[in-house]
């Protein structure tokens, strides 16, 4: 009660910027969300827009999969940036195919097909575990990239009824949003770096995360795990769902 007077208060609203790498079922299928204060998305949008312009990549998106040897320094320096962000917090839940059996839902009562309904418990369990019960009371909106093809027509409704004070929910362009670029690029690196990736544009930047964190595996904890850079692994079994390194 008292989060959610604070909240209206100072009029602020937690923006979640969500986007994903992989598919459910496949070897890995990852969820990443970038949490931001309301008070500050304008500001870090400019900030992000004033990083483009300085590596003169004013037009471009950041994008984990167009990542090139001329855009490196650009992706290392937004990582910089999303890591001194004092309002922006990083959260990936990763979910192994072998971890995960869709099957079980196969007889699900919301006429949705297996893979639909997985998709929607995994993206529930994923904001409900990044979610501090601090926060479960402030206003909540979502934006997320409406070019993933995964996500079914009763997404926005099942996630209303299932996560506390979500008061929008937007399928956006990410072209529209560096915020949600950065989200984008942040997953993507995970994802490479659990599968393995070696193309060298991809690696310099993984490994500039991975440096700045201070881990050799995304299964370290490091310094930033509480408070700006999470990334939770799927847990099978009867508690299943995400957990901490």
């Amino acid at each position: 009660m008292l989060c959610q007077i604070y909240a209206i208060l100072i009029k602020v609203t937690m923006h979640i910027y969500g986007d994903e790498s992989g598919l459910v079922g496949g070897r890995c299928f990852l969820i990443g969300m970038l949490f931001v204060d309301s008070n500050s998305k304008d500001l870090y949008e400019r900030q992000l827009r004033e990083l483009k312009l300085k590596h003169k990549f004013l037009e471009s998106e950041i994008h984990y999969s167009s990542l090139s040897p001329h855009k490196s320094e650009l992706a290392k320096a937004v990582v910089d940036w999303c890591l001194s962000a004092k309002d922006a917090q990083f959260h990936c839940t990763v979910v192994p195919g072998a971890a995960f059996d869709i099957r079980r839902f196969r007889d699900n009562l919301m006429f949705m097909s297996a893979d639909e309904m997985s998709y929607n418990v995994i993206y529930k369990s994923a904001l409900l575990y990044h979610i501090s019960r601090a926060e479960r009371d402030i206003p909540k909106v979502l934006l997320l990239d409406h070019k993933d093809k995964a996500r079914p027509d009763e997404f926005d409704d099942f996630l209303r009824r299932n996560i506390p004070n979500v008061v929008d929910l937007q399928e956006v362009p990410s072209e529209n949003h560096n915020l949600l670029q950065v989200t984008d690029l942040l997953v993507g690196c995970v994802n490479g770096d659990l599968n393995g990736v070696q193309k060298y544009a991809k690696r310099t930047v993984i490994d500039h995360l991975k440096a700045r964190l201070g881990i050799e595996d995304f299964r370290q904890p490091n310094a930033y795990t509480q408070e700006k850079f999470r990334v939770a692994f799927w847990r099978p079994g009867k508690r299943e769902g995400p957990t901490s390194a």
